[in-house]
C-alpha cells in the first residue's frame, strides 16, 4: 500500500491530523469537507490536503450526494475496508483457526487446521505461513497491513508441551512474534486468545457492558475480563486464569503442579481422561460432546458434572465483578448438558443481587470469534491516528 508520487510529498506538519480525520469518517461523525473542517476546527484546504493523503492509501473514497434541505450536491467521504488485509490466527492446543479479514474485521476467507502445539513452534510457523499465503490469494483483498495471533498463555503452552514430551524451552512468544514479523514485514500482534475472544464478543454483542466475562471452555479452561471494552491483562499478563481456581471435593493433579484445579476436573482434557477411566476411551473432547448430545449416559453425566464445577467457580467471579454477561466459547459449549450444569450451581451459589440480571450465553460469533478478535486488535493498532500518520509519511504499513 505505497503512497503514490505527487507534487506535494507529505511532511510531518502537513500529515498531522490525517489519522484523526480517518477516525471521524470511519465512525460516521463527519463525512463532508465542511463537516470535517468544523469538527476539527481547521480550514477546508487543510482537510482537503489530509483527505488527499488518505485517498492515496485508498483508505477513503468520495461520492457525490445531495446534502441538506436545499438539495446541494456535496462530496461525501466514506471509509474503504477493502483497502487493506489483516491476517489473523486463533491458536488452540489441538487446532488453529486462520483467517484473512478486511479493515472492518469482516472475514474474507478462513480455514481450520488440526495441529498439536506439542509439535513445537517451528511446525506451527510453517503451517501458518502456508495457510496465510493461501488465504491471502483467496481473499484478494488490499495490501497486508498487519498480523494478529491469539495464543494460550505461555504457562499453558509450556505445561501442555512438557506433558507431551517437548522441552519447555521450545516456546517463546517473543521469538514466535519476531519470526512472523521477519516474514511479513508488517506489525505483528500476539495476545492471549481469550483476551481476543473477549474483545470480539464485546464489540459484536455487548458494546454497552461495563464488565463482560468471556470464558473459553475447550481443551483447557480460561477466561478474560473486559472492562469498558478493554481486556484486563494483569500485572504479569495472567489475569483470567479461571482454570487454576480450586474446586471443592477434588484432588486431581493439574499441569500447574497443584491439585484440584478446575482445569484438572472439568476441562476437555479432563473429560477425555474421565471417559477413559470409565472404560470409554476417546481421542478428543469433541467426541465426548458428540456422545453426550447423542444421549450417552457416561458422557452426559461427566459433562453435567463439569458444568456444575464450572458454575461453582463462576459464581465467585459473579460475586466479585457483577458482570453484565458471561459469554462462553469452545468445544464444551456445544454440549446441551453443560449449560444446565453451569446454571444449576452458579445461581445456587452466587449472590442473588449479583446474578439477578446476569446473562449467561454462548458467543454469537461462533468459531470465528478468535480470529475476529485478533483482527480487531490489529486494526485498532494500525488505524490508531498516530499509526495512520506514520504510514502516510513512510508510504507503507511496514513495521
Amino acid at each position: 500500500m505505497a503512497v503514490s508520487e505527487r507534487s506535494h510529498p507529505p511532511t510531518p506538519a502537513s500529515v498531522e491530523g490525517a489519522g484523526v480525520l480517518l477516525g471521524m469518517i470511519r465512525r460516521g461523525r463527519a463525512r463532508t469537507v465542511t463537516q470535517l473542517a468544523d469538527a476539527m476546527g481547521v480550514a477546508r484546504s487543510t482537510i482537503l490536503q489530509r483527505l488527499d493523503y488518505l485517498q492515496r492509501l485508498d483508505l477513503v473514497r468520495s461520492e457525490m450526494r445531495t446534502e441538506g434541505a436545499r438539495g446541494r450536491p456535496a462530496a461525501v467521504f466514506g471509509f474503504v475496508p477493502r483497502a487493506g488485509t489483516v491476517l489473523a490466527a486463533h491458536l488452540g492446543l489441538t487446532g488453529v483457526r486462520v483467517a484473512a479479514t478486511d479493515l472492518d474485521g469482516e472475514v474474507l476467507a478462513s480455514r481450520f487446521c488440526a495441529v498439536d502445539v506439542a509439535q513445537g513452534p517451528d511446525a506451527l510457523l510453517d503451517l501458518l505461513h502456508r495457510t496465510f499465503d493461501e488465504l491471502t490469494d483467496e481473499a484478494a483483498g488490499g495490501a497486508l497491513v498487519g498480523v494478529g495471533v491469539g495464543t494460550p498463555s505461555t504457562f499453558e503452552l509450556k505445561a501442555y508441551a512438557r506433558a507431551h514430551g517437548l522441552s519447555a524451552a521450545g516456546w517463546d512468544r517473543d521469538e514466535f512474534r519476531d519470526a512472523l514479523a521477519a516474514r511479513y514485514h508488517v506489525p505483528v500482534l500476539l495476545d492471549l486468545d481469550v483476551a481476543m475472544l473477549g474483545l470480539a464478543e464485546h464489540r459484536a454483542s455487548w458494546p454497552d457492558a461495563e464488565v463482560l466475562v468471556c470464558v473459553k471452555l475447550g481443551t483447557l479452561i480460561d477466561a478474560a475480563v473486559v472492562v469498558r471494552g478493554v481486556p484486563v491483562r494483569g500485572a504479569d499478563r495472567l489475569a483470567g486464569e479461571l482454570g487454576h481456581i480450586k474446586v471443592t471435593d477434588a484432588d486431581d493433579p493439574c499441569v500447574c503442579g497443584s491439585a484440584g484445579c478446575l482445569d484438572a476436573v472439568a476441562s476437555g482434557n479432563a473429560l477425555v481422561r474421565q471417559m477413559a477411566a470409565a472404560g470409554r476411551p476417546v481421542d478428543h473432547v469433541s467426541q465426548v460432546v458428540q456422545l453426550a448430545n447423542d444421549g450417552d449416559r457416561d458422557a452426559v453425566h461427566l459433562i453435567r458434572r463439569s458444568g456444575r464445577r464450572i458454575g461453582e467457580v463462576l459464581s465467585s467471579v459473579v460475586n466479585l465483578l457483577n458482570p453484565t454477561a458471561i459469554s462462553m466459547w469452545g468445544y464444551l459449549t456445544e454440549a446441551e448438558s453443560l449449560l444446565a450444569g453451569i446454571r444449576e450451581s452458579l445461581y445456587q451459589t452466587a449472590l442473588p443481587g449479583s446474578s439477578a440480571n446476569l446473562r449467561l450465553t454462548t458467543t454469537a460469533l461462533g468459531e470465528l470469534a478468535g480470529v475476529r478478535g485478533a483482527a480487531l486488535a490489529v486494526i485498532d493498532t494500525v488505524l490508531e491516528p498516530g499509526s495512520v500518520d506514520r504510514a502516510i509519511l513512510a508510504g507503507s504499513w511496514s513495521a
